[in-house]
């Protein structure tokens, strides 16, 4: 790789790193270690933001329910920041991040349990798919089960390389969204 594709690279990182308010230390390394497996990766990315069928609310939901199981730290924030982004309410967020499905609306709370089942392996994947397949069909199903999955890829790859922060849980680092459940 040359010295101005590397250099192109490591300023289209930087930006993104100010633009999404997070660290991407994983992929400095994969650009430093393996320029072919970079590419390789990087082909992934659409797949983070690829939702067509899904209300965001639900999306991000499943999302936010997935990192928490498989980060606590860096990628459950970035989560909350994508969804937040993407115009999901403060309160909604909050119920989420409160462990509260109860007190979501059921479409919603539909869409937490089976995040929550898959992400914990629960056994209770087969109830809650078809709830969601009865909901949004058949394409609403493959666009959550690629929500859940692209949320445990990168948290999975960050720990894997030694490049996530420490867990601390705790919801007091979500704090910036206020308290205010009006949304």
């Amino acid at each position: 790789m040359t010295r101005v594709t590397r250099w192109f690279l490591e300023r289209r990182l930087r930006a993104v790193e100010r633009a999404q308010g997070a660290e991407l230390a994983y992929l400095r390394g994969m650009l430093r270690v393996s320029f072919p497996h970079f590419l390789a990766f990087i082909q992934v990315m659409p797949l983070a933001r690829f939702r067509r069928a899904l209300p965001p609310e639900a999306y991000h939901l499943a999302r936010i329910v997935t990192a928490r199981h498989e980060d606590c730290g860096t990628w459950m924030a970035m989560e909350v920041r994508l969804a937040t982004r993407a115009g999901v309410s403060a309160a909604l967020i909050h119920t989420i991040l409160d462990e509260a499905p109860c007190a979501l609306p059921s479409d919603l709370a539909e869409v937490y349990f089976f995040a929550e089942a898959v992400a914990t392996g629960s056994g209770e994947e087969d109830t809650w798919r078809e709830a969601i397949f009865r909901r949004y069909g058949d394409v609403g199903v493959v666009e959550l089960s690629m929500a859940i999955a692209v949320s445990r890829l990168f948290p999975t790859l960050t720990h894997a390389m030694g490049c996530a922060a420490p867990c601390v849980p705790s919801n007091a680092q979500f704090e910036a969204l206020g308290r205010d459940r009006q949304g």
